[in-house]
């Protein structure tokens, strides 16, 4: 049996915010690289990509909509893989200050970020027929997500 990569969620506290995004993020490439490595990045890496990629527009206000890339938090291609996010955290840091509140919504809004994700991760854990391996990555993808959801609500 192959040995699955632990998440942030499993080996490193977090102490605010910073940390969980960074966390959340490296969750993501990790899941990704699975599942590039074991032949499976084609629906369930398209659906994942979808529902990190896409800007929300926060409820209850006229602010306009945003994304990962406008706090520091953008995709880097690569010819050999499954490219992987990179993070600069004083863009971060300094969106949170400015921002906070649109950036809460981007990520747990109904619309946000992590819902989208949650629901996708929860389809694809009931509905494949899934390689255990696959599974497990994918379940702990999942309590990343569901690390930074309980942060921001």
């Amino acid at each position: 049996m192959k040995k699955s990569e632990k998440t942030p969620y499993e080996t490193n506290p977090v102490e605010g915010p910073v940390d969980a995004i960074c966390a959340f993020v490296e969750g993501y490439d990790v899941l990704q690289k699975i599942l590039n490595e074991t032949g499976e990045e084609h629906e369930i890496a398209d659906a994942l990509r979808a529902a990190m990629y896409r800007p929300v527009r926060p409820e209850g206000g006229d602010n306009p909509p945003i994304s990962l890339y406008e706090i520091g938090v953008v995709f880097v291609p690569s010819a050999d893989g499954p490219g992987k996010y990179g993070i600069n955290e004083r863009k971060l840091e300094a969106a949170l200050k400015v921002r906070e509140y649109d950036i809460r919504a981007l990520f747990v809004q109904e619309d946000g970020i992590l819902p989208h994700l949650a629901e996708t991760l929860s389809d694809f854990l009931q509905d494949e027929e899934l390689d255990e391996f696959i599974y497990a990555a994918m379940l702990r993808f999942l309590n990343e997500c569901r690390r930074l959801t309980a942060m921001w609500t």
